[in-house]
């Protein structure tokens, strides 16, 4: 746990504990990492507070964003066009998404030479299941009506993940 001290009449204080997720304003978590839209409608801010002019509004639940600061409750987002700005945390989700890039397959193994299942369109958002570590692939599931479809697709086929990352 990283500790912060402070002086204070000549006493000693220590802040850290008593806040452990935070130190000088930041989440313990790594920068950057990948998260995604909670609601359907959010508003992406020029800067860190809700005084700030509201630059794009995202009505797409789930869609994956990548935090890249933090400022108190504020984290400033890159999108994959590479649009950034500021959100609240509390309209972020830490439940992992993906986008697809491309119109590409699902295999039911992760194995390129694997049988396809299904394919999956362009800007298509899913679950990420899991991402085996030494892999190059992850388990997708896919809203299909009132049912899913899951499959495996390569990471270079969507964003939301890093290339040597492992999900659970």
């Amino acid at each position: 746990m990283n500790k912060f001290f402070v002086f204070l009449s000549g006493s000693l204080f220590c802040i850290g504990s008593i806040f452990p997720n935070y130190v000088l304003g930041k989440e313990s978590l790594s920068l950057p990492r990948f998260v995604a839209i909670r609601y359907n409608e959010v508003n992406l801010r020029t800067g860190p507070g809700s005084r700030f002019p509201i630059n794009w509004v995202y009505v797409e639940k789930h869609y994956p964003v990548e935090i890249i600061d933090e400022y108190e409750l504020w984290r400033q987002i890159r999108e994959l066009d590479g649009t950034i700005g500021w959100v609240h945390k509390n309209m972020l989700t830490n439940q992992r998404y993906a986008v697809s890039l491309k119109e590409d397959y699902l295999f039911k193994k992760p194995q390129e030479t694997g049988q396809p299942i299904a394919i999956a369109q362009k800007g298509t958002i899913a679950h990420i299941e899991k991402c085996p570590p030494k892999s190059d692939f992850c388990l997708l599931r896919f809203p299909y009506g009132e049912k899913h479809i899951k499959g495996w697709m390569k990471k270079t086929s969507f964003f939301g993940v890093y290339p040597n990352e492992v999900i659970d």
